[in-house]
């Protein structure tokens, strides 16, 4: 959407959540795809196959908001019972938000967390910039719950020891430096995981404040609902909670759900 619809649509500016929700359809594709990695992930044995099963009858029973190629890479995996292994040169963003679990439940153990992170976001999108593009995001949200303020260091090096694609890690590069001005949200191609990456981590990096981070990404444009995810992910590790207003919480469905699965996943990263 373009920041001239968001402004018909929207005149005085979009400054609250616009329910969608439905009980049949509680969550669009990035929170119900995320929920349900997430209880996979709090199962006693992580199974794969379980997993993309959830995603699959999800996306039979709602599907609600979901992208073109995720919706392309589930009813390959329903049909071929395996995971597509080309993407025909697409990156989207889809594996970005879908992934932030694995940083909660691994926060402590860098290792599982690159190799998780790579490997959920492989399952749906075979393209390497999708795959350490969610490794991007997480060790930069691990960062932030250890208390490590500067994440670019930590990101390069995940990114530079495993030799993630040049177009990753120059998108990386350009954070510290970077107007917000200057960010690709409404270039050609809003949706691809370089922007969203790339517009994360400028998040996480410059803006001291989530709510007006957020409400900026609301109506710029672009691929707005992915964008606000990831970053709101990326600047909540590092600002909790407390940083989220109280009348957004009080319009999220099943919040004490929410909450008790992202205690969950910190929890085994604290027990194991």
């Amino acid at each position: 959407m373009t920041p001239e619809a968001i402004r018909d649509s929207f005149p005085g500016g979009i400054i609250d959540i616009a329910r969608q929700d439905t009980p049949k359809s509680p969550f669009d594709d990035d929170v119900a795809l995320a929920l349900i990695q997430a209880d996979e992930l709090l199962e006693p044995e992580v199974d794969m196959e379980r997993l993309v099963l959830r995603w699959i009858d999800w996306r039979t029973r709602d599907g609600r908001g979901i992208g073109d190629w995720t919706r392309t890479a589930l009813d390959h995996i329903a049909n071929h019972h395996s995971p597509p292994s080309d993407s025909g040169g697409l990156a989207t963003n889809g594996s970005l938000a879908r992934t932030i679990p694995v940083a909660l439940a691994t926060v402590a153990h860098p290792a599982n967390l690159v190799s998780g992170s790579f490997h959920l976001a492989q399952l749906l999108h075979p393209d390497p910039r999708c795959a350490w593009g969610a490794v991007a995001i997480n060790v930069a949200i691990a960062c932030y719950l250890q208390g490590v303020r500067d994440f670019i260091p930590e990101v390069m090096d995940a990114l530079t020891t495993n030799a993630a694609p040049d177009e990753l890690l120059a998108a990386v590069r350009r954070v510290p430096l970077e107007k917000k001005e200057d960010l690709p949200v409404t270039s050609v191609d809003p949706g691809h995981v370089l922007v969203c990456v790339e517009t994360a981590l400028w998040f996480g990096y410059h803006e001291p404040k989530l709510e007006r981070g957020l409400l900026w990404l609301a109506n710029a444009g672009g691929d707005t609902d992915t964008n606000a995810a990831v970053a709101g992910a990326v600047m909540g590790s590092r600002d909790g909670e407390s940083a989220i207003p109280s009348r957004w919480i009080d319009s999220i469905p099943q919040v004490e759900r929410i909450r008790a699965v992202a205690d969950g996943l910190v929890g085994m990263a604290s027990a194991a």
